[in-house]
């Protein structure tokens, strides 16, 4: 009996089940299983202790908040083993796909995290020519479609148990719906042109169609892949519809749409992700373009401000300088102005956000902007320019960043980074200053200035109602009869 007790245990009882006692209340359970399947004796004992299956129906005594928080914390742990948790400001590094499979590059990188204030690392799952970073999947259509087919990590759940063992927080990125050989090898599930075949951007590119639930329980599969990985959270990019010219967009139709807009379909699609993944309990994310934050309306491709931030966990636009154009923001030349830009652009997303969670009373996701750390269009960009950005994400009010280099090369810029104890970086230590600049609202986005104007009008208009009631004749005294 014992040997098939351990066999049965070794069987059942899940490897990261860690709580001692959920294990022996199992293996009670499982033992008067299988001694009244054996033909134990069931003769009633008048003085013996109700079994304890019975027992356990009996009304649990009340427990403390801190005896349930130290349940949960012990069941997570359980299923999820040592999963770093989210931190409280999260600063990451972009790790592209080839980076994460070569174990020298990670090393480096690995390194940088733990000698300075880096503590996250966003890892691609599912890059934006569709193909899987890694060299094993489950998923059917994925092998059918040969998503599989070139794998540039061989080791990445075992890359995620090292990154656990150093404290590194992790985020799985997935590309949605710039999926080219999704949509080659499987039309239906395409964007189509209006003469019926397959639309294609001005690149050549074919994108899936944004609405098809196809299309959303795919990737679903494959952050249900990550997750079991251990990744500790999920980022959505390209969650939108393709950037293009309204000429090219008036050839553009998506079977299944049924007239549901653009911005209601993305957090249709954000929400139904959250759902289906929401027994990993780890925050689902989304990527949006920098002009999101200033822009009213979907910028024409579905992301919306006020639409994503009330359902996506975290919203990470993408403020790179360098992606301004002449004259945003009252600037002739943006990227020469780093700080100004993700300041401005960063107060846009903050205040936002806070009139969507004051004016429903609903809870709101947090902003956290993508800098830039890299050289581009023209523009040189180092450890100066990028300490400015982060010191102008942080007076908007964010706490989060993450840093962008699609090389994934970090040495030029490590002198902005600041120790793991939060001292002066290298490059503050050497005489850089923090701007001193005041923020000039008229330059934020028109619906924030909308917005005030609407509040200052309704400010005006309850003044002149109470200064017309105090000036009103006395009402006649209350007798206090009914």
């Amino acid at each position: 009996m014992q040997r098939l007790m351990q066999r049965l245990m070794q069987r059942l009882v899940p490897r990261r089940l860690v709580d001692p006692r959920a294990v022996a209340g199992f293996a009670g359970l499982l033992l008067a299983a299988v001694s009244s399947a054996c033909g134990g004796d069931s003769t009633p004992d008048a003085n013996a202790q109700p079994p304890a299956s019975v027992a356990a129906t009996r009304p649990a005594p009340e427990r403390s908040p801190a005896e349930r928080t130290a349940d949960s914390v012990a069941a997570w742990r359980a299923r999820f083993g040592n999963r770093v948790p989210r931190p409280d400001s999260v600063r990451a590094l972009y790790v592209n796909a080839w980076a994460s499979g070569s174990r020298s590059r990670m090393a480096t990188l690995i390194a940088i995290a733990d000698s300075t204030e880096i503590n996250a690392f966003i890892i691609d799952v599912k890059e934006s020519d569709t193909y899987l970073a890694y060299d094993s999947t489950a998923i059917p259509l994925a092998l059918e479609i040969g998503a599989d087919k070139r794998p540039a990590t061989t080791w990445l759940p075992a890359l995620i148990d090292t990154l656990q063992a150093h404290g590194i927080y992790s985020i799985a990125r997935i590309v949605v719906f710039k999926d080219r050989q999704l949509a080659e090898r499987k039309p239906e599930l395409a964007i189509r042109h209006v003469n019926g075949s397959v639309w294609r951007d001005n690149k050549g590119g074919a994108w899936v169609n944004p609405y098809d639930r196809r299309v959303w329980e795919y990737n679903v599969a494959i952050a249900r892949e990550a997750l079991d990985m251990g990744f500790s959270e999920l980022q959505w990019d390209y969650v939108r519809f393709p950037d293009v010219t309204s000429r090219m967009r008036s050839v553009m139709t998506y079977p299944g749409s049924n007239d549901v807009s653009r911005a209601q379909n993305i957090r249709d699609f954000i929400q139904f992700s959250k759902a289906q993944l929401a027994g990993y309990q780890v925050p689902v994310t989304a990527d949006v373009f920098g002009l999101v934050t200033h822009l009213e309306g979907d910028v024409e491709i579905g992301q919306h401000w006020e639409t994503v931030i009330a359902v996506a966990d975290v919203v990470l636009p993408m403020v790179y300088p360098s992606h301004y154009s002449t004259g945003l923001y009252g600037f002739s030349r943006p990227p020469a102005n780093p700080y100004e830009i993700v300041r401005l652009a960063t107060t846009d997303a903050i205040e936002r956000t806070q009139w969507v969670r004051d004016s429903t009373g609903g809870t709101v996701g947090e902003v956290m902007p993508w800098l830039e750390a890299m050289s581009i269009r023209g523009h040189t960009y180092g450890a100066a320019e990028l300490r400015a950005q982060i010191q102008g994400a942080y007076d908007a009010g964010a706490k989060s960043w993450a840093l962008w280099n699609p090389a994934s090369r970090y040495t030029e810029f490590l002198r902005a980074l600041r120790p793991t104890d939060g001292s002066p970086s290298a490059i503050e230590r050497s005489g850089w200053k923090a701007p001193q600049w005041e923020l000039p609202r008229s330059r934020l986005s028109k619906v924030i200035a909308a917005r005030e104007r609407r509040a200052a009008a309704a400010d005006s208009a309850a003044a002149a109602g109470d200064s017309a009631f105090r000036a009103s004749p006395a009402a006649p005294a209350d007798s206090g009869a009914r």
